[in-house]
């Protein structure tokens, strides 16, 4: 995807990024690459409003859906479980 013209943040880039920014999951500076990428790039700016149309179609269709009884402590004690057992500098991914 790209409007052909070249941006200091590829669309490739934004593309990836989309959710993140949408949820504020980037920092300050990256946020501000993909505000500016997506001012100049119409067909990253629809993908934006794709992406944001899709999570509110979720967020209705998963609406009065409750969350299984322990479900929120089985995830925190994976994910402490997971996090205790890496060591600094030994990434597994």
């Amino acid at each position: 995807m790209s409007c052909g013209r070249p941006h200091e943040t590829p669309c490739s880039q934004v593309v990836a990024s989309l959710s993140a920014y949408i949820d504020g999951e980037v920092g300050a500076e990256e946020y501000r690459l993909i505000a500016v990428h997506l001012t100049e790039c119409p067909p990253c700016e629809h993908q934006r409003q794709e992406v944001r149309r899709v999570q509110a179609l979720v967020v209705r269709a998963s609406a009065g859906i409750a969350t299984p009884e322990g479900l929120r402590e089985r995830i925190r004690v994976t994910v402490v479980s997971d996090t205790s057992h890496r060591r600094p500098g030994n990434d597994q991914e």
